[in-house]
């Protein structure tokens, strides 16, 4: 994969092919650097396999069911990419989960528990009863572009500030994704999240504030709450998977969410899927 000036410049060529050069800057301010972990050379990213917990950390558990090991990441092997902006340089997080189904799907403050993100000096433990293990999956990490998705707000004020732009910009967005993140499942680290249903800022807001999502208006949300919700992005994108046994959904997607200004432990996250 290509580093990021190269993909820039290959990407502001595929967009001149479609759009003005007033949009192709804008589009261009848009993107952000990520991480896809797939085949192919590159950092090595295990997912499943042995937990990993603090030395002094208990084990998580929501609801009285003990929580699942993802996997963990080493961010300063991915360091030699360049800054990715909402991932440490440095350090390992353990991602976890009440996977099982009935899973929350972080709709609600209550279900804060069901999910833990845990880093510092992280060692393997045995998983106590009850708790899921999925099968060891080594995957590579490589930098791309991403794209924001179409149903993003940004994308919605661009549409009406020109047109007709939305309908190209679908075609191209799901081409440059093809390109970028060519592996099927779709994992990812960081940039902009590749969408099932509607953009996790304003869930993510929401939810980790106690209110309803049912009573969430993503056009007329507020100046504050618009902002407050522009300030949580991906942290770790988990695809259904069948090599780890994983299902979200047809498709299903495990969203990490993390605000710039608070640590990893304090992750949100949110599920979509159809």
């Amino acid at each position: 994969m290509d580093d990021f000036d190269a993909q820039r410049r290959r990407l502001g060529s595929f967009l001149g092919l479609l759009f003005t050069p007033e949009i192709i800057s804008v589009l261009l301010s848009l993107v952000r650097p990520a991480v896809r972990l797939g085949a192919g050379g590159g950092a090595p990213v295990r997912l499943g396999g042995a937990p990993l917990l603090p030395a002094a950390a208990a084990w998580p558990v929501w609801r009285g069911r003990p929580l699942d090991f993802l996997g963990a990441v080493d961010f300063t092997e991915l360091a030699a990419f360049g800054p990715i902006p909402g991932l440490p340089r440095t350090g390992r997080a353990a991602f976890y989960y009440a996977s099982e189904t009935p899973r929350p799907w972080g709709d609600a403050s209550g279900q804060r528990d069901g999910w833990r993100v845990f880093t510092g000096d992280l060692r393997p433990v045995q998983p106590p009863p009850g708790a899921l293990s999925y099968p060891p999956t080594e995957l590579s990490a490589a930098p791309f572009l991403s794209l924001p998705s179409p149903q993003e707000p940004v994308m919605q004020r661009l549409e009406r500030l020109n047109r007709g732009f939305l309908a190209e910009y679908e075609q191209l967005h799901a081409v440059w994704s093809r390109h970028v993140t060519p592996d099927v499942p779709a994992h990812q680290l960081g940039g902009w999240p590749d969408l099932v249903q509607r953009p996790i800022g304003p869930d993510c807001l929401y939810a980790s504030t106690g209110r309803p999502l049912e009573t969430l208006d993503a056009p007329d949300l507020s100046p504050d709450d618009t902002a407050a919700a522009a300030d949580w992005r991906l942290l770790l994108q988990l695809d259904s998977d069948h090599r780890l046994g994983w299902y979200w959904g047809d498709p299903g997607r495990v969203y990490f969410c993390s605000r710039r200004s608070d640590p990893l432990e304090q992750a949100w996250l949110t599920v979509q899927a159809t």
